[in-house]
C-alpha cells in the first residue's frame, strides 16, 4: 500500500515539476514576442520622426537630375517603410513625382520616381515601364508597408 502511495506521489510530483517548468517557457516566449513588438514599434517611430529629413535629402538629390535644379517640382511625396524582410527592416523609400524645366528626359509632364538613397533612384521611363511598375508595387503600393509621412511636395 505504501509503495502505491509513493508511486502516486512520484507521479504527482513529476507532473507538477513538468508543469512548473513549462510555464516559464511560455512566459519567455510571450515576453520575447512583446519585446519584439516594442522594438518594431520603436523602429517605426524613429523612422517616422526622421521621415521629413529623408524627404529633404530626396528633394536635394532629385533636383540635381534637372538641367535647372532650382525649377524642381516634387509632388505626391510619400515615405514608405516596407515590411520586415528576413527579420530585418529594409531602408524606407520616398515615392513621388518629379518635374521641372526641362523635365526628366525633356518631358513636360511629371515623372514618377522611387528614391531609396542618393545612389538608388528609380525613374519611370518608356524603357523600364514593366520593371518600374513591379518596383513601385513592391515598395510604394505594398499594402503591408507602413506609410511614415505624406507630403504635397514643392
Amino acid at each position: 500500500m505504501n509503495g502505491v502511495r509513493l508511486r502516486r506521489a512520484a507521479v504527482v510530483v513529476s507532473s507538477l515539476a513538468g508543469a512548473a517548468c513549462a510555464r516559464p517557457v511560455a512566459r519567455v516566449a510571450a515576453d520575447s514576442a512583446a519585446t519584439a513588438a516594442r522594438v518594431d514599434d520603436s523602429m517605426l517611430a524613429l523612422r517616422t520622426q526622421h521621415a521629413g529629413d529623408f524627404i529633404d535629402t530626396a528633394r536635394a538629390t532629385m533636383s540635381v537630375l534637372l538641367k535647372h535644379p532650382e525649377t524642381v517640382v516634387l509632388d505626391s511625396l510619400t515615405v514608405v517603410q516596407p515590411p520586415k524582410d528576413g527579420g530585418a527592416w529594409p531602408t524606407p523609400y520616398v515615392c513621388g513625382r518629379i518635374g521641372g524645366k526641362p523635365g526628366i528626359g525633356g518631358r513636360t509632364t511629371m515623372t514618377p520616381f522611387v528614391y531609396q538613397s542618393r545612389i538608388n533612384v528609380f525613374l519611370q521611363d518608356q524603357a523600364n515601364g514593366t520593371a518600374f511598375a513591379a518596383l513601385h508595387a513592391r515598395t510604394c503600393d505594398n499594402p503591408a508597408a507602413h506609410v511614415l509621412l505624406r507630403s504635397s511636395g514643392r
